[in-house]
């Protein structure tokens, strides 16, 4: 589910004074204390979002892959 309620004045605020976690080479910080800060536990999340997180990922196995045996000869 995706939420398309607009940011409140207080979370703009924080958005925009939290350094970016990637640089211009897409390389990540080191997460830092105020980081930490704004993590909630999974349990706090909205019960669609927590149902969204945990579905499984189904990948298509790689193409190369034969996905019945051959018959012997």
């Amino acid at each position: 589910m995706i939420s398309f309620r607009k940011a409140n004045d207080r979370m703009r605020a924080n958005m925009a004074n939290r350094k970016p976690l990637t640089d211009d080479d897409g390389e990540v910080r080191e997460l830092t204390e105020e980081d930490l800060a704004q993590f909630v536990p999974f349990s706090a999340l909205p019960a669609e979002l927590q149902a969204l997180l945990s579905e499984e990922k189904h990948v298509k196995p790689d193409a190369e892959a034969p996905s019945k045996r051959q018959p012997a000869a």
